[in-house]
């Protein structure tokens, strides 16, 4: 089988992909996405949108989400370079609400962000970066919460790089979630 599926110990809608690479002396192949495998491996999905992002080292991107009533899943994997990634659990239902994973994405690796939480990056190295998305993004429904937020109890570095964009996203406690 391609693909290897880890459920999060903490948050089991987040998973944990490992995909078998083929390597030879010509270099290798890798299957990034079999829709049905993933399905049949509880990675429920309908990816409508690819993105590719390259971020220098040090690079801070997040965290991201989608409000309703287009939210989206993504699946992340890292082209070339090291990222940690980071998925909050914004669903106000949840046992797990507010809480986060935090997981380090080399090549052959990927993680499933599911619907309903925020998503980001931190650069490791320079890094190519493609996810999937379960949604097109809408500018309409863009969110996201502040990358320094004490009460996401996450720890950056104080030499990472920030978008204006990012520098200016609302604190959790500010923000009208439906999820």
């Amino acid at each position: 089988m391609p693909f290897e599926i880890l459920d999060d110990p903490i948050i089991k809608e987040v998973k944990i992909v490992n995909s078998q690479k083929f390597n030879d002396n010509r270099g290798f192949f890798e299957e990034v996405y079999r829709k049905k495998i993933l399905k049949d491996l509880n990675i429920q999905n309908n990816f409508s949108q690819v993105n590719l992002s390259f971020s220098k080292k040090n690079v801070f991107r997040g965290f991201h989400f989608q409000l309703n009533p287009a939210p989206q899943g993504k699946l992340i994997t890292v082209i070339s370079g090291k990222i940690i990634d980071y998925g909050i659990d914004l669903r106000k239902n949840s046992k797990s609400f507010k809480s986060h994973v935090e997981y380090e994405i080399t090549n052959g690796k990927m993680i499933y962000i599911p619907e309903g939480f925020a998503h980001g990056f931190l650069a490791l190295e320079d890094s190519y970066v493609l996810y999937l998305t379960t949604n097109e993004f809408n500018q309409s429904l863009d969110s996201g919460i502040r990358y320094d937020d004490k009460e996401l109890n996450i720890s950056l570095p104080e030499n990472i790089i920030i978008s204006e964009k990012d520098k200016k996203l609302k604190y959790l406690n500010e923000l009208a979630l439906d999820f």
